[in-house]
């Protein structure tokens, strides 16, 4: 997941992810440190506990990325037309004029630059928490169906599909910790393929893998 943290003391203990390789669990966190635990099933359920505590408890700052992008954006609109105010006037043909014309047009380049920089992060920011929920919401279902029926990963990318079909029977595909790895447009899509799928109930029982339906957008 992306940095939530509200501060650096917070920052020291906020989780991003984790690796687990020859039986040790590297934990991220926001301040760029990591530490290795041993692992244990106990430990990994600790840190996915941890994560999903910082996901639940995002809300401040989420209101913060809300309102940054919000600010960006009316003085993102407000350089554009001081900029154009500015080019107007270095057009005057007036050399005292256009010299401080272009100097001011230089930094509202710079600083439209930086409020596009900071809406794009807001985004981000906002979306990452939003797939995060939506899978929280409906972690247990999406992990029972995307086994269940592969037909739910219609319209998918093909890192998903495999994703899925390698994880091992007895784990969950989808957790905090692997969903950095799908989109928030690509969990969407395979929540509405289970919300269809439930809504028709489709029998596949007697078909193969192998021919399995994959649908098609017209």
């Amino acid at each position: 997941m992306k940095d939530y943290s509200l501060n650096l003391e917070d920052s020291k203990t906020f989780v991003l992810n984790y690796t687990v390789k020859d039986n040790q669990i590297t934990v991220n966190l926001a301040n760029g440190e990591n530490y290795v635990i041993p692992y244990t099933a106990e430990n990994e359920v600790k840190l996915l506990k941890r994560m999903k505590t910082q996901v639940l408890q995002s809300d401040e700052f989420m209101s913060k990325q809300e309102k940054r992008f919000s600010k960006s954006w009316k003085l993102a609109i407000w350089g554009v037309s001081m900029l154009a105010l500015n080019v107007i006037a270095s057009a005057s043909g007036i050399s005292a004029v256009s010299i401080v014309s272009g100097m001011w047009a230089s930094w509202f380049v710079f600083d439209i630059g930086y409020r596009i920089y900071s809406m794009i992060d807001s985004k981000r920011n906002i979306k990452d928490i939003n797939k995060n929920k939506m899978l929280l919401n409906n972690e247990e279902r999406l992990n029972e169906k995307v086994k269940e029926n592969h037909n739910v990963l219609a319209h998918t990318d093909e890192k998903t599909k495999k994703m899925v079909h390698s994880t091992p029977v007895d784990q969950p595909v989808f957790t905090l910790n692997s969903i950095d790895k799908i989109k928030y447009e690509e969990l969407k899509q395979i929540l509405e393929n289970i919300d269809r799928e439930e809504e028709f109930g489709f029998d596949y029982s007697s078909e193969s893998d192998e021919k399995s339906l994959v649908l098609k957008k017209k």
